[in-house]
């Protein structure tokens, strides 16, 4: 498998990602562009709670994505996996209502897309590194078998010595 190919699923997601999160940061700023006061947020689609932080948090996110889709979306993959996982589960530690990084409402759905969006970013990263990683598993595998290999053949030796020495040699 090419590089090129290795790459597609972080660069699915880098663009697939970027391109809802803008789209999410966009209405969401069509909707409450509200920076000062934590109470005036909005819930978007009636369930989504949004603000004006949260919106620039989305585009500047997706922004990101979509410029870093062709040449790192390994990276876009990895760090907006690790970020949303964190704020995902962070908000849902938190009580229901509580501000993420001063600014940021968390309500159980915006929770629950967080973690979405994290738990792809992760998966896509792995997806993409996939055999790398099982080469490796498999290098080890071939390392453990090679140390066994050789043990068997220790013993081996051994068991002729005591066969030479007991029968006189």
């Amino acid at each position: 498998m090419s590089p090129m190919e290795r790459t597609a699923y972080a660069r699915l997601y880098a663009t697939t990602a970027g391109a809802f999160l803008v789209l999410l940061g966009f209405v969401g700023l069509l909707e409450n562009t509200e920076f000062s006061a934590k109470e005036l947020t909005t819930e978007l689609f009636g369930f989504y709670a949004i603000n004006g932080w949260s919106g620039i948090f989305h585009v500047g996110a997706g922004l990101l994505g979509l410029l870093l889709a062709r040449p790192l979306p390994r990276l876009y993959a990895i760090v907006a996996g690790v970020v949303f996982t964190a704020l995902g589960i962070w908000g849902i530690l938190a009580a229901n209502g509580t501000w993420l990084l001063g600014g940021l409402p968390a309500n159980r759905w915006v929770n629950l897309i967080n973690l979405l969006i994290g738990i792809a970013g992760i998966v896509a990263y792995t997806a993409s590194r996939w055999d790398r990683i099982s080469g490796w598993a498999g290098g080890l595998e071939s390392r453990f078998e090679a140390r066994a290999e050789t043990r068997r053949q220790k013993r081996r030796r051994r068991k002729i010595r005591k066969r030479r020495t007991a029968a006189g040699g």
